[in-house]
């Protein structure tokens, strides 16, 4: 069993938490906190980090994380989306929303595209 005191030093830097998040007064700073820990997590497949890691993570129950996700849902912040019985994704939504490798791609390619098209001057 690992002590806490053996734990690996991390080289955290620090996080960022956008300015419309941090001064939102429609979220609590654990919905605030939880919001940006999912969107750190969400990549390509999505954040698929359970209740539990996130519980242990901020030190409070599952329950509790359990009802901070429902709200960040019900308040139009996260997706959440059961694939099987068993593994939930959780994407972020809007503006703060991870772009995916295919649309990515598309978006990269559509901004080369009227970069052109401007140095031409259509």
């Amino acid at each position: 069993m690992m002590l806490d005191m053996e734990k690996p030093s991390r080289d955290f830097k620090g996080i960022w938490i956008p300015r419309e998040i941090w001064e939102s007064r429609q979220l609590s700073i654990i919905e605030k906190v939880l919001f940006q820990e999912i969107h750190s997590l969400d990549n390509e497949r999505g954040c698929y980090a359970g209740n539990k890691y996130f519980a242990d993570f901020f030190d409070v129950s599952e329950r509790q994380i359990q009802n901070v996700i429902a709200s960040l849902k019900s308040k139009g912040f996260i997706f959440v989306t059961i694939k099987n019985r068993f593994e939930r994704e959780i994407r972020v939504v809007g503006k703060y929303a991870r772009v995916r490798g295919d649309n990515l791609r598309q978006l990269r390619q559509d901004q080369s595209d009227l970069a052109k098209k401007f140095r031409r001057g259509v």
